[in-house]
């Protein structure tokens, strides 16, 4: 074959192989693992997640703590709830006897000895009959407003707890997504250097051929070969990156770390990164904030309460009693006696040392120092909302300029690799080239992934994550 022959096959062969190579970079592969979407993610995660189950449990803590049994129970120090004889609900107790005086019969074995020898006593054995049971009812039906005050209470905590679920989830689903989203832009890096490493394997075989031919050097041989292993490096390491992320977000979805699965080939923007509104969101829904307004709510109510201690308290209390007492010798041979009294009960502490008066000095500083750290939370959403939305539109603008890079890389890669295979530059300039599409293709998938990442945080900061 001559020489001219060969130039005219090359351009032919170089033409076939970057049309394939071009059709395999834009066709989504087959893939045996299963395909997670983005929704799989959202619903595993939130449904098999350790953090998200702990939440729920306490979401169900607050609700079984919401009742009216719990409210009331004498002095409070602590803004804590105890059951007790004051509050919505009477107490009832029924007692029948005790460790000293149990319910039940006896028997006692007597031995007595006198300075009479015939007055004394051997061995004699005497049976008691005792039956002393009692029921009493007591209820507090005024203490201050305070059984009021502390059912606002748990209303407020029981809200407390799904705020706390919301915000565990948002944080949750932010790691299972920020692992998500980085998976697809690692395996969109890998895709370009897969092309970059066939066309790396064409550039070997054509320096191998042209030094057959003896219009080559051994120098581009050996070079092709060098950077098609550097090539193959960046595909290993890559993987590895891969398989952290994988395993990252199966621990998150609470699946075994050997899982395999496969993601989407593209990341999609869904929103549009608009200040005013989200902003107005912010203070709406961010659940950060919202937790803060609670806890200030709930110290309120906790003021209340220790300012009800103050007061006296008043209530109406009955009982019924019955008592039965037999012994077989001695002066009382019966004992019995029953019947029932109420009436109101009445009780004002005065003086406790101190404790209430010391318990809302305390209290007003809990108020000050949660209402300071609500305006720190307020400005601290503020400033991610913010940074979220500046991140946003400058990611969006890179995604603009990498596309354009892209296609860009491709046109010159493709004229690159025509003039070295026809003699017309070096290998070295071929490679440059090639170096600056593997770049082109990396910092468009970066870009991707840090305009999600922003997106994200832009709508968390909003508490719309979840939504």
């Amino acid at each position: 074959m001559n020489q001219n022959s060969s130039s005219k096959m090359v351009p032919l062969k170089s033409t076939l192989t970057f049309i394939i190579l071009f059709l395999l970079l834009l066709a989504s592969p087959v893939r045996s693992q299963d395909l997670l979407t983005l929704e799989d993610v959202i619903r595993i995660t939130i449904e098999n997640n350790f953090d998200i189950e702990v939440a729920k449990n306490n979401i169900q803590v607050a609700k079984n703590n919401n009742n009216i049994g719990l409210v009331g129970g004498g002095q409070s120090t602590g803004g804590t709830v105890v059951g007790g004889t004051t509050g919505m609900l009477p107490q009832i107790s029924i007692g029948a006897g005790s460790p000293q005086s149990p319910l039940g019969f006896g028997r006692t074995t007597s031995t007595l000895k006198y300075s009479n020898p015939a007055a004394n006593i051997t061995d004699q054995t005497l049976n008691s009959k005792s039956y002393a049971p009692s029921i009493v009812v007591t209820w507090y039906f005024f203490d201050g407003l305070k059984m009021f005050a502390t059912k606002s209470k748990l209303n407020r905590a029981e809200e407390l707890s799904n705020l706390q679920y919301r915000l565990t989830v948002e944080n949750t689903l932010l790691a299972s997504l920020t692992a998500y989203y980085q998976m697809i832009s690692i395996k969109q890096f890998i895709k370009s250097l897969q092309t970059s490493l066939m066309l790396g394997e064409d550039q070997k075989k054509l320096a191998q051929e042209k030094l057959k031919a003896g219009i080559g050097s051994a120098v581009d041989v050996l070079q092709t070969q060098i950077d098609y292993n550097n090539i193959l490096v960046q595909i290993s390491q890559q993987q590895n990156l891969l398989n952290e992320q994988r395993i990252n977000l199966n621990l998150s979805l609470k699946r075994l770390p050997d899982v395999d699965f496969s993601v989407p080939d593209t990341i999609v923007i869904q929103t549009k990164p608009e200040y005013t509104s989200a902003l107005d969101n912010t203070y709406k829904n961010n659940n950060s904030i919202l937790i803060g307004r609670k806890n200030l709510e709930i110290d309120r109510l906790a003021m209340k309460e220790f300012r009800a201690n103050a007061w006296p308290k008043i209530g109406i209390t009955g009982n019924y009693n019955y008592f039965y007492s037999s012994n077989d010798i001695g002066f009382m041979r019966l004992n019995q006696n029953y019947g029932y009294n109420g009436g109101f009960i009445f009780s004002w502490t005065i003086l406790n040392n101190l404790t209430t008066r010391t318990a809302i000095k305390n209290s007003t500083l809990q108020i000050a120092s949660d209402n300071t750290r609500l305006e720190a939370s307020e400005l601290q959403e503020k400033s991610n909302l913010y940074k979220a939305y500046l991140s946003f539109q400058n990611n969006l603008k890179i995604i603009d300029l990498g596309k354009q890079s892209v296609q860009l890389s491709n046109q010159n890669l493709y004229i690159a690799a025509q003039r070295f295979k026809q003699g017309l530059s070096t290998y070295i300039e071929y490679r440059t080239v090639q170096q600056s599409y593997e770049t082109a293709q990396y910092q468009l998938s970066q870009a991707a992934y840090s305009t999600k990442l922003s997106e994200l945080n832009f709508l968390k900061a909003q508490g719309l994550l979840v939504h």
